[in-house]
């Protein structure tokens, strides 16, 4: 189908003037690709709890949340009384060590006790790249296996494969010789992963792996895939990784590997372990994290540059004070958020078949996913996605259509947060339904 984008609005005429003036001087008018969608993006003013305002007023119902790191919602009055109150009376970027790192690395290690170690940083992106690092220097090896569509941030080593065609280099300015230790291999399908494993398991260092793949569609890994991975990787002296950025604290205390019962060698998480403010962390055992300890000097240890605003104050602050929430009442917050986003995910397919449109959806606890098919089929993969849905529509009209109509959403996904009410969702399925009478005639 041809793009047929939704016509430019009187009511953001001060976010259009704001995009204008942003094309002058940002390449493209935005520092981050995924916010800019047609004709031009609305530039935001506040937000609270489920909800954000942009600069001409407009209200939305917010799925994006932060990038998913608000799971108690916009402006958690908890976390701003917090921080509001840490700055006022001590200040906001030492540069120096402090108590609050101390504090949050023992309260996330009393959650995750299978671990031992944790190593701040400024992002996820940091902490899958030094994750990575980590791993090759404890194997003595070179190649990492990575999934086809996963997506580690944009690393030099870990952007190959993210976007599709997988094949394809996704950057200029990599160096081709970067691209030859990062090895591909599908999701889901553990036939031709220990087919991939046994061509190269001299030289694998680690698998580095997304158990709910985030940008390439929120699916689930199958629990037996992942334990297969895990028994191969240990055989031939290999290291797995999971990038639990999103799914950490979110689909459960322990994230996804607590959900489905399968313990990676090291972890790294980030995003609500902030609370809403700039982080990663890579979690691992004493063994592996030590080789990055500052007593060891070169050539013997892994340089892990957490950077000028690693382990900043206020993002202690605000990581002790959602954790701590997330521990005292886990019981209660996340069967809310798993039901709520089975009645969206429910509501939207129902809606859906009621207009003659094929949907899947998928996700787990409290993220989704909306699959909009040209056929029947299951989505089980990245290559599931671009070959049997409508995928080059989604951050272009069908976003622009949602956004009009009161619903921000990135790539057809979301994230409930605690925040969401039953009347989100309801008014959330009655655009979805409204979308789906326009779409039925485009496709």
């Amino acid at each position: 189908m041809g793009k047929q984008y939704i016509e430019a609005s009187e009511d953001t005429e001060t976010s259009k003037q704001l995009f204008l003036r942003a094309l002058k001087v940002i390449p493209g008018g935005v520092s981050h690709n995924v916010r800019y969608y047609p004709p031009y993006p609305v530039f935001i003013e506040r937000c609270k709890g489920s909800k954000i305002w942009d600069v001409d007023g407009n209200c939305y119902i917010d799925y994006w949340m932060g990038h998913y790191a608000h799971i108690m919602g916009h402006s958690y009055p908890e976390v701003v009384e917090a921080v509001t109150k840490f700055i006022r009376e001590r200040g906001y970027h030492f540069g120096l060590v402090n108590r609050e790192e101390v504090e949050l690395a023992e309260l996330i290690l009393s959650v995750l006790d299978e671990f031992e170690m944790v190593r701040f940083c400024t992002s996820g992106s940091d902490a899958g790249s030094f994750a990575v690092r980590l791993a090759r220097a404890y194997t003595g090896k070179n190649k990492v296996l990575k999934v086809r569509g996963g997506w580690h941030g944009a690393s030099t080593d870990l952007i190959k494969g993210s976007s599709y065609p997988f094949e394809e280099k996704e950057s200029l300015g990599i160096l081709d010789n970067v691209y030859e230790n990062v090895i591909l291999m599908p999701f889901n399908d553990w036939e031709e992963t220990e087919r991939i494993i046994e061509e190269n398991k001299n030289d694998i260092a680690c698998a580095i792996v997304e158990p709910v793949l985030g940008s390439g569609g929120f699916i689930p890994a199958d629990k037996d895939y992942l334990v297969n991975l895990r028994k191969k990787l240990e055989e031939i002296g290999a290291l797995l990784i999971f990038d639990e950025v999103i799914t950490g604290f979110r689909v459960s205390l322990k994230g996804y590997y607590g959900y489905i019962g399968v313990v990676p060698h090291i972890l790294t998480i980030g995003k609500i372990v902030g609370g809403g403010f700039p982080i990663g962390v890579i979690v691992s055992t004493r063994d592996i994290m030590e080789l990055s300890s500052r007593e060891r000097s070169k050539p013997s240890r892994v340089l892990i540059g957490g950077g000028t605003f690693s382990c900043n104050p206020v993002s202690m602050v605000a990581g002790l004070t959602v954790i701590k929430r997330l521990i005292s009442d886990g019981d209660k917050i996340y069967p809310s958020l798993a039901n709520l986003t089975e009645k969206l995910r429910n509501g939207i397919e129902e809606v859906a078949k009621s207009k003659g449109i094929k949907v899947r959806t998928t996700g787990v606890g409290s993220l989704f996913k909306v699959h909009i098919l040209k056929v029947d089929a299951d989505i089980k993969s990245a290559d599931d996605v671009y070959r049997y849905t409508y995928w080059e529509e989604v951050d272009g009209e069908y976003r622009s259509y949602l956004a009009k109509h009161g619903v921000n959403m990135v790539h057809l996904c979301g994230a409930i947060s605690y925040a969401h009410t039953n009347e989100d969702v309801e008014e959330t399925i009655k655009v979805f339904d409204e979308f789906f009478s326009w779409l039925r005639e485009r496709i």
